[in-house]
């Protein structure tokens, strides 16, 4: 059975997936850089590809969902300093602070995870911190390509 507590876990993700969201269009809306443009209103993109996901989880909580963990966890945005939004900020810097966005996303959801008592709620939790860690990782590989190109 699904408990009320696991439906306000959901309504309390959409509304994180939405202010990621508006974040990122933000972020593509105050830069002149065409590609740091395209590169945030992507991410906005896949925020509004969460909110859908968790709507019809809302819809049918009977649907199963399943986040697991990234394969390789870099932890760069861990050992990164978030660098301040600019609309002169360089690729680096804002690949920087998406995965810094992420990786904050996804400790918020393992710290409601940890203070559950409810296992349904508890599960629910890892899997959307599960879910910020995969969009985490696919900023960092974006990162490294952009922060340490190699020199030939």
């Amino acid at each position: 059975m699904v408990t009320e507590g696991f439906k306000e876990l959901i309504d309390m993700a959409i509304e994180q997936e939405i202010e990621a969201y508006n974040f990122y269009t933000r972020v593509s809306q105050s830069l002149t850089d065409f590609g740091l443009v395209k590169i945030f209103s992507e991410l906005a993109g896949e925020e509004q590809g969460h909110k859908a996901l968790l709507e019809e989880i809302k819809k049918d909580v009977n649907l199963h969902f399943r986040f697991d963990e990234p394969n390789k966890d870099y932890h760069l945005a861990e050992k990164t300093e978030l660098p301040p939004l600019s609309i002169d900020m360089k690729p680096a810097d804002a690949f920087a602070l998406a995965m810094k966005k992420e990786q904050q996303a996804a400790e918020f959801y393992r710290e409601l995870a940890v203070r559950a008592n409810n296992q349904e709620i508890k599960r629910a939790c890892n899997h959307l911190s599960n879910m910020e860690l995969q969009h985490k990782q696919e900023i960092e590989n974006a990162y490294i390509d952009v922060a340490y190109p190699e020199s030939f």
